[in-house]
């Protein structure tokens, strides 16, 4: 099962944040903006063909063969409406994109909600389906240890204590912001995109453009038959 869609059976992931601020370690998406008071990281970003090799619509998973042969299973879940349906022998272009968010949460904010959207259009006029996660959870900075990059924390509803070693330079650059007893909330997204490139569906021809009359111009009524 891929590690990346095999979260979207559901909308939050078991511990966002437990996970999450470990192992932002491989590319720097967007740097902080008002004094270092969030950052963002890019986690995966990979892209992929693949066959549909069955569909289940009861169970809703898809079995995929993917171009190197390998088999890849997806729960897509009861809350995945809203895109092109998929049926056996499809041919799929895929794109799967995971990103890291932080930032402090504003002193009496309501708690953040993990969401989940999906949207459906056309590339060229292949079908195009679009699934994002938004898993957010909210945590309180327990210790901070600048050396190491090194922070422990708690989240919301769970007294666990959880160590994460900072990796990338957005998130060390966010972490010298912190003080314990920092109340910081923390997005991991995740989205697929795939496109069907075995089918086209006509799309609508371009309405012709309506000529105005040149300004000043006056335009006399049809006689009168």
């Amino acid at each position: 099962m891929h590690p990346l869609v095999s979260r979207f059976s559901s909308k939050a992931a078991a511990s966002v944040a437990a996970c999450a601020l470990g192992f932002a370690g491989l590319a720097t998406m967007a740097m902080p903006t008002a004094a270092h008071a969030q950052a963002s990281v890019l986690l995966k970003s990979q892209q992929a063909t693949a066959i549909v090799e069955s569909v289940d619509r009861e169970a809703r998973e898809l079995l995929l063969r993917e171009g190197n042969g390998h088999l890849l299973t997806i729960e897509y879940g009861a809350a995945v409406k809203d895109v092109p349906h998929l049926h056996e022998g499809d041919e799929l272009k895929i794109q799967f994109v995971e990103t890291l968010g932080a930032q402090l949460a504003p002193p009496g904010s309501p708690l953040p909600e993990s969401t989940l959207t999906t949207a459906r259009g056309f590339v060229h006029g292949h079908p195009r389906g679009i699934i994002a996660a938004f898993n957010r959870e909210r945590a309180l900075i327990k210790t901070i240890d600048l050396p190491s990059s090194t922070i422990s924390f708690t989240t919301e509803g769970d007294d666990s204590l959880h160590v994460a070693v900072l990796r990338t330079k957005a998130m060390q650059d966010f972490l010298k912001t912190l003080k314990i007893g920092d109340v910081v909330d923390i997005t991991r997204a995740e989205s697929i995109t795939y496109i069907v490139t075995n089918k086209t569906v006509p799309q609508p021809a371009p309405a012709a453009p309506q000529l105005a009359a040149p300004a000043g111009d006056v335009v006399a009524p049809a006689p009168a038959q």
